[in-house]
């Protein structure tokens, strides 16, 4: 989790429905903010408080005398003066502390399109998805589709790039986000396929799953029939299920890996597909997009396309009845990008409706482009069929097949 704490919390691009594209300040920042105003209080309330000592330390030297009279209701003044002090600091503690800007309904609807260079007619957009916090591996984005579109020859392709792809930074590609941030994973993957890659779109497990609900759940065209006996349950992952510790040392001993925790079933439920259409609530599609057990990781990138073919539908049948706008405001404060509002919106009207465009799905795969291998330190990678970091091949493939 270390590269999650030093590369996602650094400052980042999100879009939120605040009304602006907010650079989201990091945890140390916010903290040095408040130490600020804290220190500042607690000098405001030290001075006073010396100050009423002072006037009490002189009470006992004080005749009842025109003076001692006019002292004493200058200190009762110096008493309520303290008293604002106090107030005052406290009140300014809170300001000092930047708080999130309250959300703004219709942001979306009310940001004019942005000029954008539409010369050339090709776009490229990263759409990744990660774990998130409560997620073992949280920052590593397991999901990563390049959005292709050619407004030119009304060509548009989903490029999936697998996880487990060696880069030239000595890691995994789905590491690169939790190392150097979201930003960082659009150039490292320009160098792989050959295409700028001009933005991202990143969301999380539990943002994706509220994001299909608002949609009112999706349909999908399941690629192929699956069934995973092994999805894991969430808070389930240190059950013994009713095991001693004995029978547990026994399991260890004799297993190792997956085969291990094969044996504790009551950490999973059972999920299966026939293929064919299904209507997906959020929770289901993460699931259905998550399955590992079932087929293969390049089967689960299949899953990600008929998704995102399922999200694409309903948001067209929302545009032709007008609610478009209404939905994108509601759902913009659950995605992490680098796209400013006015941008998505011109984007959206360049390409808003894909159905004159025709679709290719690109799968880099060992049946194409990839080898399976293995890293230095024993790690389970995919490496280019042409040689470590030569990666002309994937690129020609690509450019062949978009």
């Amino acid at each position: 989790m270390g590269g999650l704490k030093n590369g996602l919390l650094r400052p980042a691009y999100q879009v939120g429905i605040a009304g602006i594209v907010n650079i989201v300040p990091s945890p140390a920042a916010r903290k040095h903010t408040r130490i600020e105003a804290n220190n500042l209080s607690s000098l405001l309330i030290l001075l006073g408080y010396h100050i009423c000592i002072i006037g009490i330390n002189m009470l006992p030297k004080i005749k009842f005398s025109k003076d001692g009279v006019l002292f004493g209701a200058a200190l009762i003044a110096i008493f309520f003066l303290v008293f604002g002090i106090t107030y005052l600091s406290l009140k300014i503690s809170n300001v000092f502390v930047k708080k999130d800007l309250n959300p703004t309904t219709n942001l979306y609807t009310n940001t004019a399109p942005e000029p954008i260079d539409a010369t050339k007619g090709v776009f490229n957009i990263l759409l990744l998805g990660y774990g998130g916090s409560g997620h073992s591996g949280g920052g590593l984005t397991d999901s990563l589709i390049v959005f292709h579109i050619d407004t030119n020859t009304k060509k548009y392709a989903l490029i999936s790039i697998p996880r487990d792809l060696w880069t030239q930074a000595n890691r995994k590609i789905n590491a690169e986000a939790s190392v150097n941030g979201f930003q960082s994973v659009g150039p490292a993957l320009q160098v792989i396929t050959g295409l700028p890659i001009e933005n991202f779109i990143s969301v999380d497990f539990t943002n994706y799953s509220k994001i299909i609900d608002n949609l009112g759940g999706i349909s999908v065209e399941v690629p192929n029939a699956f069934t995973d006996s092994f999805y894991p349950i969430p808070g389930l992952e240190n059950e013994t299920c009713g095991f001693t510790e004995n029978e547990i040392n026994e399991f260890k001993a004799k297993y190792s890996g997956f085969e291990l925790e094969k044996q504790f079933t009551c950490r999973y439920e059972k999920i299966s597909y026939n293929q064919g259409p299904a209507v997906l609530t959020g929770s289901e599609a993460l699931k259905f997009v998550r399955s590992r057990h079932g087929d293969s990781d390049f089967g689960r990138s299949k899953r990600q396309f008929a998704v995102i073919a399922g999200i694409a539908k309903k948001l067209i049948s929302l545009k032709s009845v007008g609610k478009l706008d209404s939905t994108i405001d509601a759902l913009s404060n659950m995605i992490k990008t680098d796209l400013t509002m006015g941008k998505i919106k011109s984007l959206i009207e360049i390409f808003g409706d894909l159905t004159p465009y025709s679709k290719t799905e690109v799968q880099l795969t060992t049946d194409n482009v990839l080898n399976e291998s293995k890293s230095s330190d024993g790690q389970y990678i995919l490496i280019p069929k042409a040689g470590m970091f030569n990666f002309t091949d994937i690129k020609s493939y690509i450019s062949q097949n978009i």
